[in-house]
């Protein structure tokens, strides 16, 4: 299956968001578990640990890693893979991280097959993570920023996104366990 990529204000986003988890998702057998990869520390980072503590608040039963108050980061990223991996051997890892883009591309959301290298915006060298990708696009690329026409990115689009994509999985999951 393809990418699927959707702007978080688009009229049926979280619709678009459901059926894609489900298509990549609906077929594995475990229930998948969730890393979110980020820093509470960056406005811009922090897409992934807020996106995880609002889904972590919506649904408490999915095996959720990395949230405000526990982020997963590039200082203990492979400390939070090694503990997710032993207390989930079997299981998928969907991994959610914030991404640069053109300037268009803010706000996008992408889902995709195939995991994420964190930080590699910032040429950091970590380790791929999961089988699974969602990104959202919370900033231009470090050489587009001299050229950009629209006002910094904020906390409103990265919490505005983090609530649209925690507000999916949740209902991806409600769906996936009825009751």
């Amino acid at each position: 299956m393809a990418a699927i990529k959707t702007h978080y204000q688009n009229n049926g986003a979280r619709d678009i968001m459901v059926a894609a988890l489900s298509g990549f998702l609906d077929n594995i057998e475990t229930e998948p578990i969730f890393i979110f990869i980020g820093s509470d520390r960056h406005l811009l980072d922090c897409f992934g640990p807020l996106t995880g503590t609002m889904l972590h608040a919506l649904a408490p039963d999915l095996p959720v890693y990395g949230t405000l108050d526990d982020p997963i980061h590039a200082q203990n990223l492979l400390h939070g893979l090694k503990e997710a991996k032993h207390v989930h051997a079997d299981k998928i890892i969907v991994a959610i991280d914030a991404s640069v883009g053109d300037e268009e591309e803010i706000g996008m959301i992408q889902l995709r097959q195939g995991g994420l290298v964190p930080g590699k915006a910032l040429a950091k060298n970590l380790p791929t993570v999961g089988q699974f990708a969602i990104t959202g696009v919370v900033d231009v690329r470090f050489s587009q920023q001299g050229t950009r026409r629209n006002k910094h990115p904020g906390l409103a689009l990265v919490y505005n996104m983090a609530m649209l994509l925690s507000e999916s999985i949740g209902e991806w999951h409600s769906r996936r366990h009825p009751g």
